[in-house]
């Protein structure tokens, strides 16, 4: 995908994508509520940036079309941050800058670490974004920011827990990327096997993307584990590694967090993906009932959407909700009060996207559950119940 400027989203008519309209309805004379965002909509991540922006224009469309929030138009003002750190600081800047923005939503770690001190330092913005980073999900370091779902940490825990449940004493590989994003939840993985008394046997460090996994097959290979968790990878070298292990008779049940599991994802993986299973924080159940999961499906009538999607639907949701407990309030849009709402969001009812209700705890949601992928079906199913990780667990 090309770098798209606001003139071309316009030429192409995507104009509403960058400034969500009311859809016809009549709204009060005060005024609007406007949302930033830098979203990587071209560049190495831009199908995930795309989806994550669509997800939130979708939200605050559903909103505006049920009377926006307090009989306030939301606006969406969104623009391309080709998954660059300086880029996504000029954007934040410069829309922050031109509108009162009470809520901005990043396009990854990178960028949400390095704001962090000028967000800080003007509290007039809360933020949330892309990133599950452990290191964010601390109140005292980044105290206004949130995460849509578990840190990386809890997403580890969840699948360990799984593991835990289905065998005792059961045999771990952990493989991952050799960057921040990889090591991030390893020695809260570590720590977490050795409490449940699981055999960690292996951990393998790789370089993300397309590389030769030759080497690291005939490892696991000789561990024979039962489980195999990926981590910091969006895709590759996964499929890879699992065709490998199946070519090689190997019967290891392979497993990977968040940005590693995905239906679209894996349908690009093929059969060698089948049995692949991994945490989500969203409802992919299609049995799920609910206002905003009924929403969600009308909107994308036909289309499979990735956790990207459903993680820029979250994130909005979640900024309306703090946006309606601080105006109902009659408190000012400023961080302290923003934040102080979203940390008494407990046992709330997410309308069917979190199958279970979910409760702010540090800067986190921290409440996963494990799909297993059918190549047959070309879907995610669900393989457990929905798993809380308390505080301090």
């Amino acid at each position: 995908m090309t770098r798209l400027t606001r003139r071309a989203f316009h030429q192409l008519g995507l104009g509403a994508a960058l400034v969500s309209t009311a859809s016809g309805r009549a709204f009060a004379q005060a005024p609007e509520l406007v949302i930033g965002a830098a979203n990587p909509m071209s560049g190495v991540f831009a199908f995930a940036g795309v989806e994550g922006f669509e997800g939130g224009r979708d939200h605050f469309e559903f909103v505006n079309k049920n009377g926006g929030v307090a009989g306030r138009r939301i606006r969406y003002v969104n623009e391309d941050s080709g998954y660059r750190v300086d880029n996504a600081v000029a954007i934040f800047t410069r829309i922050t800058s031109q509108h009162q923005t009470p809520v901005f939503f990043g396009d990854s770690t990178g960028f949400q670490k390095a704001i962090n001190p000028e967000l800080n330092r003007r509290g007039t913005t809360v933020m949330a974004g892309a990133s599950f980073a452990s290191e964010i999900d601390n109140p005292q370091a980044f105290p206004n920011q949130w995460i849509p779902g578990p840190n990386y940490s809890d997403q580890m825990r969840v699948l360990l827990r799984y593991i835990a449940a289905q065998k005792k004493g059961a045999s771990v590989v952990f493989v991952h990327s050799d960057t921040e994003f990889g090591r991030d939840p390893i020695a809260a993985g570590e720590a977490e096997a050795k409490r449940l008394e699981l055999n960690l046997v292996e951990k393998i460090v790789t370089q993300p993307g397309s590389v030769d996994v030759s080497g690291d097959v005939l490892k696991i290979r000789r561990r024979n584990p039962d489980y195999v968790i990926f981590h910091g990878y969006v895709l590759q070298p996964i499929p890879e590694f699992m065709a490998q292990a199946r070519q090689a008779g190997m019967t290891s049940k392979f497993m990977g967090t968040f940005y590693s599991t995905d239906t679209v994802l894996m349908n690009r993986a093929g059969a060698a993906a089948d049995g692949y299973m991994g945490v989500s924080a969203y409802n992919f159940d299609p049995a799920a009932k609910g206002a905003q999961i009924e929403a969600i499906r009308a909107a994308n009538v036909g289309k499979t959407r990735t956790h990207a999607y459903y993680q820029g639907w979250t994130n909005a949701m979640l900024a309306i909700e703090v946006l309606k407990r601080t105006l109902a309030a009659n408190e000012e849009l400023n961080a302290v009060n923003m934040m102080k709402h979203a940390r008494s969001i407990k046992n709330y009812d997410t309308g069917g996207v979190v199958g279970v209700p979910i409760t702010m705890t540090g800067n986190s949601f921290p409440h996963g559950r494990v799909y297993q992928y059918s190549a047959a079906d070309k879907m995610l199913k669900p393989a457990s119940d929905w798993i809380t990780i308390s505080a301090g667990s």
